[in-house]
């Protein structure tokens, strides 16, 4: 998608969120217009008594007079400060709600996009456009445009109320509209260029701390402390140079530009008055004089807003375009069908799959009845994953289908299909929660009693003598690696699935541990469909099939006890493991 449908796109998403909030923002704007009025007001009166009151041999009258008329000055610019901030705070409840609707519709919209784009985007990254991009996002109505909105209504306004009063120098003052242009036109494209980059390198960086962290012990294991600081300082760097190269812009080709255009602007009308007032060709007052200078002062100052805002603007823009980038990305077609009465027949039918270009999977074709267990066996990359992340529907495949049941779950929705399914991975992954939380994972229609029920039936006994209220630390850190996967077996167990996934469950575990919760995994297959990755060969001697697999293809299958006659690939397997565990 190139820049400018890019843009429009966001533009379009801009637009339709700010109607959401149309009542508040067109709240503000009225605000605005009033406080804009009264700004107006206030040189008129200081005029009007320059004019009227301010001359050789006052009398008390004219004090008192001058007294009222201050008077009158002091109530409209507080009331211009009253409307100014009930303005802001309009725009503030507009902008706030805008972020958050923003954040709720992008973070829905990730729940739903398909595994392969987590594949390619960092968390981290992503991490940055929910948190750091969206904030921005918030600061481009709660800050600029209420500034840049009001800035522009006061500068027309107060442009066409110095063509009332005095329409020579309003026609010398567009002498420097090209100048002002220019100065737009530069600022607009440096600004979006640098901060274009900041935000891809405030990205990297996100996505650079979030792997650190989630490494740390294999980054001091191996005492690669300093590389990675490196590599973070060399992001970091960048992230200078970018906001250096912004403000540079902004000071010399923004604020400074526009100061000296002012001072070029009260020279203009000083001129204009000064030749007035020595050749008598035109009327001068120093009440007018007095107007036109502050009102001029005044377009400048609000110039000079629009202009710091513009640069900002362009930063909230950025960041805008990083948010609704994930808002392009397209989600998974969900399909209508629903599973019932599921009893857990599953049917790979000459199934291929690549992730990129190759496949990994080559015509696969297999079956599995209601109450079996399949076990899946092969050196790393033969595909033994890829068939657990299909028939979990993280993937579709390229060619051939997968039945459940007999229904092809292309046509079937894909929460329906996976509520009939539990997984325990390799790496049981808990979270920052007490232990019953992480069991029942917020279905409040399971009891503690249910949850200490589940734990006991897999083995986890020492556990429910600890308390299921027990808080868990980030990745389990105050638990065995035993009894984080106890904690996932009865996770999956009080789901009461149909069909159960067992991805290498017991590979990070030693030997003494996977025989005490042995009978949590035979409990957890009673009765169901039992799917299992294994990486030790001893744990499937009872399954009913095994498949040995071998760059994508299948090239043994039975039990145990045929494959070890077979004399095959597998048996090879079998007999190195028993060696080295010798």
């Amino acid at each position: 998608m190139n820049n400018k449908i890019r843009n429009e796109f966001v533009t379009k998403k801009l637009k339709t969120y700010a109607k959401k909030e149309a009542k508040s923002l067109s709240f503000g704007l009225f605000l605005s217009i009033i406080r804009t009025a009264l700004e107006i007001i206030g040189p008129i009166i200081i005029g009007y008594i320059l004019n009227t009151y301010i001359r050789v041999g006052m009398e008390k009258s004219d004090f008192i007079s001058i007294a009222k008329l201050l008077g009158i000055y002091l109530i409209v610019y507080i009331l211009c400060g009253l409307f100014g901030n009930l303005a802001l705070l309009a725009f503030e409840k507009a902008a706030n709600m805008i972020s958050f609707n923003v954040q709720k519709d992008v973070y829905k919209h990730i729940n739903r996009l398909p595994i392969s784009y987590f594949d390619k985007l960092p968390a981290g990254n992503i991490v940055s456009r929910i948190t750091n991009d969206t904030n921005r996002l918030k600061m481009m109505f709660q800050l600029i445009l209420a500034d840049m909105t009001t800035s522009t209504i006061m500068i027309v306004s107060i442009y066409g109320m110095i063509v009332i009063t005095n329409l020579p120098v309003a026609l010398l003052f567009l002498l420097l509209v090209p100048i002002i242009y220019i100065i737009f036109r530069d600022l607009r494209y440096k600004t979006a260029k640098y901060t274009s980059l900041n935000r891809e390198y405030v990205g990297d960086i996100n996505a650079s701390i979030n792997e650190n962290i989630q490494n740390m012990e294999i980054i001091q294991a191996f005492n690669k402390e300093d590389h990675v600081k490196d590599e973070f300082d060399k992001i970091n760097d960048n992230i200078f140079k970018s906001n250096l190269e912004v403000t540079k812009v902004r000071s010399y080709g923004g604020y400074r530009a526009i100061d000296a255009l002012s001072y070029v602007g009260t020279i203009l009308v000083l001129l204009y008055f000064g030749i007035g007032r020595i050749t008598g060709s035109y009327a001068v007052t120093i009440g007018s004089m007095y107007i036109v200078i502050d009102y001029i002062s005044k377009i400048f100052n609000n110039i000079s807003t629009v202009v710091t805002r513009f640069g900002e603007l362009e930063q909230s823009y950025a960041s805008a375009t990083h948010v609704f980038d994930l808002l392009r990305m397209e989600t998974q077609e969900e399909s209508q069908g629903e599973l019932t009465d599921v009893i857990g027949h599953v049917r790979f039918e000459d199934v291929y799959f690549a992730y990129n270009e190759d496949d990994v999977l080559k015509g696969i074709d297999f079956e599995v009845k209601s109450g079996e267990s399949i076990a899946f066996v092969g050196s790393t990359g033969s595909g033994k994953s890829t068939i657990i992340n299909l028939i979990l529907k993280f993937y579709e495949p390229r060619l051939g289908n997968i039945y459940v049941d007999g229904k092809n779950i292309k046509d079937i929705n894909r929460a329906s299909l996976r509520e009939q399914m539990a997984v325990v991975l390799q790496d049981a992954f808990l979270f920052e929660t007490d232990i019953k939380d992480n069991i029942r994972l917020d279905d409040k229609s399971f009891t503690d009693e249910d949850i200490e029920k589940a734990l006991l039936d897999v083995g986890g006994d020492s556990i429910v003598k600890r308390g299921i209220d027990q808080r868990i630390f980030e990745k389990g850190s105050n638990l065995s690696q035993g009894e984080k996967q106890l904690i996932s077996f009865a996770r999956a167990y009080i789901k009461n699935p149909k069909i159960l996934i067992l991805d290498e469950a017991t590979s990070n575990i030693d030997t003494e541990t996977e025989k005490t919760i042995q009978r949590g995994i035979e409990k957890l297959q009673e009765d169901r469909t039992t799917f299992i990755i294994a990486h030790r060969l001893s744990t499937i001697k009872n399954v009913d099939k095994i498949l040995v697999l071998n760059k994508g293809k299948i090239i043994e299958r039975g039990n145990h006890e045929s494959l070890m006659e077979l004399d095959g690939f597998y048996k090879n397997m079998y007999d190195e493991q028993i060696r080295n565990h010798e």
